[in-house]
């Protein structure tokens, strides 16, 4: 005979389980296609397979005819499950150990104290009913008969409603935990999956105590662990919904605090951005000033040079001092026209100023810094948010050099281009070969304060993300590679 309700309970589960997964881990290129569905069939096969076959029960048991004899060997299916689960889902889903296993544990917690909160509840009202039936029948108010039939109609039906409302609450919390799944799992760091299993790793553990306790037999006769302590009635449920409340109400203080620690960035990139507006403003200014200085400094030679040229006419001859003084203001004119002549032209003032700022800073360091960029101006991309990626692109690029010893090639390479409705830039330079990552795309901070020192990183990536962009690199064995991508918005 099919028993149609374990198999749609399984088939359920397999659904939430996918359904909680989603969004959370991407599947692998291979598996793009297929990888849902090969999920979703593994758990619902295995739970079919510890359920109903008989020789995988004798093997798990030890027992002629598969059956359970203490309720502790219940851990070992629930083990089978999680195992072949986490199997499943690092075969066929990219990303991390870790946070695939996190995953897996709230699920199976969600799943077990839903079960054990509403099954307290259920074993405490059919025994309840059960014994008033036999009251009656031995008060002879109803025959035997048709307390059997009563007795197996309840049971029968009931189990029904204890599985969809277990399976109904197991839904409920699941989508209450997914609402605070902000970010998938893969970007989460270890120390944030650490805190948030602890709640779920109480749960397992918790679960691992009732299925140890529940029943056991002694010959002939069941013990059951509800019949010594009456309480536990009250105290098991109370205890599985303890453990759904840590568990989701863990997720959601931490994504507060991620909230929190977004906010917290968000003013420090803005202070940032005004800080280095106030720089690029500054350098502007010395750079006008500069202009005003030379035009003064342009008037006066010229004045002077005419003296001269009228001292030379009346004299009828030039003469060496007045070709020694001509050569020297011929010399200071060129020293100040050199003081302020660009030599990277952009299109773009403040592009303009982070270059040649960056190149005066190379020079000092005795870094080789050479490229081409044109200020994509038609693309709409804000000159101030080109600013902010050359001015960490570069400031990066010249801290590698700087580790490089001296008699080592330092040298910096840039690179701004158009193809199609895209811009790119690209910053190459020689590295002492190290290169500290987050995640598989993500660069870190080698300096130790990481929050202060990172704020660069994470404002490159808030500007790329403004323009629907990526940002890539590739560590060589001699030169590091950044590669900006940004897209445009013209019609182009």
């Amino acid at each position: 005979m099919i028993d149609w309700m374990g198999l749609g309970e399984y088939l359920v589960r397999a659904w939430f389980l996918l359904y909680f997964c989603k969004g959370s881990v991407v599947e692998k290129e291979k598996y793009r296609s297929t990888g849902k569905i090969l999920f979703f069939l593994q758990s619902f096969l295995i739970n079919c397979c510890l359920s109903y076959s008989v020789w995988v029960n004798r093997v798990l048991y030890r027992t002629e005819n598969g059956e359970v004899m203490d309720s502790s060997y219940s851990i070992i299916k629930l083990l089978c499950v999680v195992c072949c689960s986490f199997v499943a889902l690092d075969l066929f889903y990219q990303g991390r150990k870790l946070a695939k296993l996190y995953l897996l544990l709230v699920y199976y917690t969600v799943q077990e104290m839903s079960r054990f909160m509403l099954h307290s509840v259920w074993s405490f009202v059919m025994i309840g009913w059960i014994d008033h039936l036999c009251d009656l029948v031995m008060e002879e108010k109803i025959e035997p008969e048709y307390f059997t039939t009563v007795a197996g109609y309840l049971q029968e039906y009931s189990m029904w409603l204890y599985t969809a409302g277990y399976l109904l609450i197991m839904y409920l919390v699941l989508r209450m935990y997914r609402r605070y799944l902000t970010e998938p799992v893969e970007e989460i760091d270890r120390q944030g999956l650490w805190f948030l299993m602890l709640a779920p790793v109480i749960g397992m553990a918790f679960d691992v105590l009732w299925r140890i306790s529940f029943y056991r037999q002694r010959g002939e006769e069941i013990e059951f662990f509800y019949e010594k302590h009456s309480s536990m009635y009250v105290i098991v449920p109370t205890i599985a919904i303890l453990c759904l409340v840590c568990t989701v109400f863990s997720r959601k203080i931490y994504s507060e605090l991620m909230a929190s620690e977004m906010q917290k960035n968000g003013l420090m990139f803005y202070k940032q951005q005004l800080a280095d507006m106030t720089a690029h403003v500054r350098e502007l200014e010395q750079l006008y000033d500069g202009i005003r200085g030379m035009r003064h400094d342009v008037n006066n030679c010229v004045a002077d040079m005419e003296q001269l040229l009228e001292e030379s006419t009346k004299e009828g001859h030039m003469t060496e001092q007045i070709l020694e003084e001509a050569e020297g203001y011929l010399q200071s004119m060129q020293q100040a026209a050199a003081r302020l002549s660009l030599r990277f032209c952009t299109g773009n003032p403040v592009a303009d100023v982070i270059l040649n700022r960056k190149a005066q800073i190379c020079a000092q360091e005795q870094i080789l810094l050479e490229g081409d960029l044109v200020y994509p101006a038609q693309f709409g991309i804000e000159a101030f948010d080109l600013g902010i990626l050359l001015n960490n692109a570069l400031d990066n690029a010249i801290e590698a050099c700087r580790k490089l010893p001296e008699n080592h090639e330092r040298r910096i390479r840039f690179q701004g281009y158009s193809k199609g409705r895209m811009f790119f830039v690209v910053v190459e330079n020689t590295y002492d070969g190290e290169v500290v990552t987050e995640t598989a795309d993500r660069l870190q901070t080698t300096k130790a304060d990481r929050k202060i020192h990172g704020l660069g990183m994470r404002n490159m990536r808030s500007c790329v993300e403004k323009y629907y962009g990526t940002m890539q690199y590739e560590a060589g064995s001699v030169y590091f590679t950044l590669t900006i991508m940004l897209q445009g918005k013209c019609n182009c």
